[in-house]
Parts: C-alpha cells; sequence; structure tokens
C-alpha cells in the first residue's frame, strides 16, 4: 500500500465518523453464476434486516440453467470413487445450497450403507432440520440470536464496492463478523480424513486468522491402547507400525484445511494460525485407510476472526 493511501483512508474514517454516516460493513455474495464478490457495503439494512444481524442469506429460487448444469455433474461426482473431485463437488453444491435439495432427494435410495454417506451429509449441509418445510423454494434466513427460518428474498439492487448487483442474481449473502465462535465436535469415523471432513460452516476472508483449543480421546484400532490418542495424534509408531505419520501428520491428530482444495494444516490441542487464506473452514482426525475401527471425538473450540457465519457445523 502506497503511504499516501495512509492518511487519506484515515481521513475518510474520521469523516465518516465525525459526519455520522454509516461504517462500511464487508460481504460475501455468490452469485448464480458461481462468481464470488467480497466487498464493502455502506447499506445499514436488507429488507427489514439491519446487516450487523445478517449472519447468512441464501436463495431458495429455482437453479440457473448453468446451475442446473452444476448439480447434475456434482451428484455423479459425489457418488464417484474420486476422493478429491468428490470433496469439491459437495464444498460446490453446498454453496448452490437450497436448489440443489430437490434432485438431491430424487437420487437418494435406502440402503444399509453407515459411512462414508456423502449424499446424506449433503443435506445436512444445505438445510438444517429445523428450518426444512414441504415448500423448498422459499429462501433461508439466518440472524443473529435467531433460529435459521425460511422466508422471502430481498427486492432491488444491493450496491457492492461500487458495483450494483440485482438480488435475483445472488445465491448467497453472509456480512462478516469481527470474530466468530464455536464449538465442534469432531468425530474419528465420521469425520476422518479418508471418510468427509467436517465444514465448520465458518468461511475465513484473506484477513482471518484461526485460533482452536481441542480436547477428547479418539481410539484408531477399539481395544488397541496404542492406537488412542489425544488431538495431537501418536508420538510414536503404533503395533507392526514403523512410523506414527500418515500423509506427513500423526495419526490421530485434529487437522484443518481451508476449501476443499487447500493446503491441510495441523491443529493439535492448541493452535494459532495466521493469514489463513479465504475459504470455508474444514476438521478431520487424520487416519488412513483402515478407519472403519475408529471410536471417539475431539470436542473443539474455534475462534474465527474477520470471517462469516454460513450455517452449522455439519
Amino acid at each position: 500500500m502506497s503511504a499516501n493511501l495512509k492518511p487519506l483512508r484515515l481521513f475518510g474514517a474520521l469523516l465518516v465518523a465525525s459526519l455520522g454516516m454509516p461504517a462500511a460493513e464487508m460481504v460475501l455474495i455468490r452469485t448464480t453464476d458461481g462468481k464470488w464478490i467480497e466487498g464493502a457495503t455502506t447499506g445499514t439494512k436488507v429488507g427489514n434486516w439491519k446487516l450487523s444481524q445478517i449472519h447468512s442469506l441464501h436463495n431458495g429460487a429455482p437453479a440457473t440453467a448453468d446451475e442446473t448444469a452444476i448439480i447434475e455433474a456434482g451428484l455423479i461426482t459425489i457418488q464417484g470413487k474420486d476422493r478429491a473431485a468428490r470433496d469439491q463437488a459437495v464444498e460446490e453444491l453446498t454453496s448452490i445450497g437450497l436448489p440443489v435439495l430437490t434432485p438431491l432427494l430424487d437420487i437418494i435410495r435406502d440402503t444399509d450403507q453407515h459411512e462414508p454417506k456423502p449424499l446424506y451429509n449433503l443435506f445436512n449441509r444445505i438445510i438444517p432440520s429445523v428450518a426444512d418445510q414441504p415448500d423448498r423454494s422459499a429462501s433461508l434466513i439466518r440472524l443473529q440470536g435467531s433460529k435459521a427460518a425460511r422466508g422471502t428474498w430481498p427486492q432491488g439492487d444491493l450496491k457492492v464496492g461500487g458495483q450494483s448487483i440485482p438480488w435475483f442474481s445472488i445465491r448467497l449473502f453472509a456480512v462478516r463478523k469481527k470474530s466468530i465462535s464455536r464449538e465442534v465436535d469432531v468425530h474419528s469415523l465420521r469425520h476422518s480424513t479418508q471418510i468427509e471432513y467436517l465444514d465448520s460452516g465458518l468461511y475465513a476472508s484473506a484477513q482471518s486468522s484461526l485460533t482452536s483449543v481441542a480436547q477428547g480421546f479418539t481410539r484408531l484400532s477399539w481395544k488397541q491402547d496404542e492406537w488412542a490418542t489425544g488431538p495431537n495424534g501418536l508420538t510414536k509408531p503404533g503395533p507392526n507400525y514403523k512410523t506414527n505419520l500418515v500423509d506427513g501428520h500423526p495419526f490421530g491428530a485434529l487437522l484443518a484445511r481451508i476449501s476443499a482444495k487447500g493446503v491441510v494444516m495441523f491443529l493439535g490441542e492448541k493452535a494459532s494460525k495466521p493469514n489463513i487464506g479465504a475459504g470455508r473452514l474444514h476438521l478431520a482426525v487424520n487416519d488412513n485407510a483402515h478407519w472403519q475401527n475408529n471410536l471417539g471425538s475431539y470436542q473443539v473450540s474455534l475462534v474465527l476472526t474477520e470471517a462469516y457465519d454460513l450455517g452449522d457445523a455439519r
């Protein structure tokens, strides 16, 4: 940043304060054509809601032609064997949200399958049960201090970063919070790195920092205590193994990543991660392909600064 711009920005902030003008709120948008936009808006309300009240809004209007193609391809990919492609498809369809419900419900079948079950988990990521209803086209409204509910999508235009965006072209809208605290349960079976990461429901910005504290005990081989560990993971190899590491991190360790394509980070019992990058925050317990005998979970306290609350952890 140019040194000359700093006093100008400071002067502008002081001028806004002295004139009683509303401070700009940072917002995150996904449009119906798949673009992500993050910028400042000086408005104070959306419909009847103050910006400060809003966590996120999810548009229930029917999918566009482009979204329909993405949904159809994504649902096929999720049922495939390519793990990386599946994770990316889950993340993409979670971001599209409500228009995915009908085609998703159309393909879910009765089975005795337990894990992995990405189609079932995708449904839970899109709609909390407290807000589910027969009218699948109603929008999802998430406000501070309230349970998720269904409602009507805003009309008109939204001004963000100098551009005017029609509300009908917005699929997802969220307001940045200075700090978000969240308690999540990361299960060694359901949220194994070999199965599917837990989506924390939080979206980091480029300015976000993450702190975490974890406790709990997981068993990676039922009764064999040598394969049991806390969030830091095994410090020495378990029985019949020459290393305590898998994919570069200890067996049983609490890990995180930002977005499905993100680099995997070690969290362990305590972590402080500045500038973690922009995207959805995911958590998992580290394991290899023999994950079926896992028991236990970690209770994790997260604090994410300068971030967006897009939904419950799923």
